[in-house]
């Protein structure tokens, strides 16, 4: 089972005072909506507000539907949904808690394993089990996290998402996003996304590892160099938009967040490298800090996202795959193999805490030798 471990990210003085006033004047950069009564007095005086934080590009249809449920036997509770992406939020959240451990940004999350890592590492994370959650204790066994901080409740698959336009093609290899074919044509998520933007899966390939991602920076820096990337984009949105105009041909992205793009008419593919994808298990942590009444409510909330039925639900919503006993994959996913555990768990895996520890040595070296030559 994995054991996560990462350090915190670092923040200057100047950006802790900054995000303390946002955090102050309720304003955190992110869409933010409110589910039940409105303002966190609704209700009576000791109504309790819970700030849940889930992903954009429709990925927060099913919780609001699930949460909109539970408040009908919760009539004290209200909560505030958060809606972005780890690239945008996690970092926030350790700012908050920087500023102030009784104060988070918010109260439960949906994270993803990096960003799993970064806050056990961080002490972020509530222990999660079976007596306070009794629905994780539905998570399969060999998904369930080592430490209990959190849990996993669906599995995504990473690989090359293209523009079928311009490659009707699909692309066959994670090296083809560096192919000088395809130069001024390629755009990666910025560090410290390193998962996200392909430089410890191709510093694996080349020889490198999650401590080591010399080989991967190095082909990286070339490219760079060499005015292969469009951009370094920061955004869902910006993903997508560039993909589908052909502003861009070629990008690493997930099959799940994609999905919608597709179904909506979108000129987008999702390719399986013949290397394997990258698995990438996704779920819910509650953080420290929040109140004794806000842990109860997220624990609450947490064990009905995690229910067979609203995991069937949220992952034939997001494309992705069930990992909770008694959750069914949407039939119209059956027959393709990168919706199957099987190629999943046959598929690159990375060591989230030994990438984590070596994230900020990284982030520095990206910005010198990639960066710092687009």
């Amino acid at each position: 089972m994995p054991e996560f471990a990462i350090q915190s990210a670092d923040l200057s003085r100047r950006g802790l005072l900054r995000l303390a006033g946002l955090v102050g004047a309720g304003a955190v950069g992110l869409v933010t909506t409110g589910c039940g009564a409105s303002g966190s007095e609704a209700g009576s005086k000791d109504a309790t507000k819970l700030t849940m934080f889930v992903w954009a590009a429709g990925q927060d249809r099913v919780p609001r539907d699930v949460i909109a449920e539970l408040l009908k036997t919760h009539k004290d509770l209200t909560v505030e949904f958060i809606v972005g992406t780890n690239a945008e939020t996690y970092p926030k959240l350790v700012a908050s808690a920087q500023i102030d451990r009784s104060r988070p940004l918010l109260n439960l999350g949906f994270f993803n394993p990096d960003a799993f890592a970064k806050g056990a590492k961080a002490d972020l994370w509530e222990r999660v089990d079976e007596t306070t959650v009794p629905n994780v204790g539905k998570v399969l066994p060999a998904y369930r996290t080592a430490n209990g901080l959190g849990a996993y409740m669906v599995m995504d698959a990473m690989g090359i998402l293209y523009n079928t336009k311009a490659l009707p093609k699909p692309p066959t290899s994670w090296h083809d996003l560096l192919d000088p074919r395809y130069r001024g044509k390629v755009a990666v998520w910025d560090a410290p996304s390193f998962a996200l933007n392909g430089l410890a899966l191709l510093a694996k390939l080349s020889g490198g590892s999650e401590a080591d991602m010399g080989p991967g920076l190095r082909l990286f820096a070339e490219a760079a160099r060499k005015k292969h990337f469009r951009a370094l984009y920061k955004s869902l949105d910006e993903q997508r938009k560039m993909l589908a105009s052909g502003d861009i041909v070629l990008t690493l992205g997930f099959q799940g967040t994609a999905r919608p793009w597709i179904d909506a008419g979108d000129p987008i593919g999702f390719a399986a490298p013949k290397e394997g994808v990258l698995a990438f298990p996704e779920g819910f942590q509650i953080v420290k800090g929040s109140s004794p009444a806000q842990l109860t409510a997220a624990r609450a909330a947490m064990n009905a996202m995690f229910d067979p039925s609203a995991v069937t639900r949220y992952a034939a919503g997001t494309g992705t795959i069930p990992l909770v006993q008694g959750a069914t994959l949407d039939p119209k996913y059956e027959s393709i193999p990168t919706y199957q555990l099987s190629t999943v768990e046959s598929a690159i895996q990375l060591d989230w805490g030994t990438l984590a520890n070596a994230t900020t040595t990284y982030t520095d070296a990206w910005n010198r030798e990639v960066k710092a030559h687009l």
